[in-house]
């Protein structure tokens, strides 16, 4: 399978750093968003590393001899390694204390797109022109959501939006969202921080992705809508597109 892919990172119109980070390796088939967490640039430094963590862990275990089962066992594992890794690193240094990260992680093996997730950045898939969220928000207002307590329309209106119950350094133990998706031809696979979700609606979002065939025009308009909407927050997408 082939993948074309392209990922851009904005620091937005409000905010005066930017701690979203992002990496994007199509031989490898592996492609990472991260939105940081914590004061005096912690933030920056947790997303930072865990795209360096992970990405170390898994190179060197990556062929094609692995089981999809296997692969995914080593994912995994690579999340909880840059959990224990930020939070050593947060406890060593004060500066860095209470940083964390959300990790949104695709990596293609066998044919498969294995999801690894923790936090607030989402995957979303775009396939027969139809939008569909693959990762769960560990948010508290997604937890209100799934369990009837509100409504959609309290959700996006609620001052509770950014109050994470899961972040890659910040909980010892990860409840890591995993899946496994048989990825089909044509499939459009986006990786984005909650600074385009914030500002852009599924709608909006689905609007942009069909109007553009190549990864980077998709990426570049995605940003630029999410700036013309507000850019409250720093906005990070890839797009990834199997051929």
């Amino acid at each position: 399978m082939k993948l074309s892919a392209y990922g851009k990172t904005d620091t937005g119109l409000l905010r005066s750093n930017n701690e979203d980070s992002f990496f994007v390796d199509e031989q490898l088939g592996l492609f990472i968003v991260a939105d940081g967490m914590g004061g005096h640039a912690a933030g920056e430094v947790a997303s930072s590393m865990a795209i360096d963590v992970v990405r170390e862990r898994l190179e060197p275990l990556l062929d094609d001899q692995r089981s999809v089962e296997e692969v995914s066992l080593v994912l995994t594992n690579a999340v909880s390694h840059a959990n224990r890794s930020i939070t050593q690193a947060a406890t060593e240094n004060s500066r860095w204390a209470g940083m964390g990260t959300t990790l949104t992680i695709l990596l293609f093996h066998s044919e498969q797109a294995l999801l690894a997730h923790v936090g607030d950045s989402r995957l979303y898939r775009w396939r027969n022109a139809t939008l569909e969220q693959l990762s769960d928000d560990h948010s508290l207002i997604a937890e209100q959501l799934r369990r009837g307590i509100i409504n959609k329309l309290d959700a996006e209106t609620s001052n509770l939006r950014n109050v994470l119950l899961q972040a890659v350094g910040i909980s010892e133990e990860l409840d890591i969202c995993r899946k496994v998706l048989p990825s089909e031809s044509g499939d459009t696979f986006l990786l984005c921080s909650d600074g385009l979700t914030g500002m852009l609606a599924d709608q909006q979002i689905s609007a942009i992705l069909g109007n553009n065939d190549l990864p980077q025009q998709a990426c570049e308009q995605l940003i630029t809508a999410a700036l013309a909407a507000g850019g409250k927050d720093n906005v990070t997408a890839v797009l990834v597109t199997a051929q």
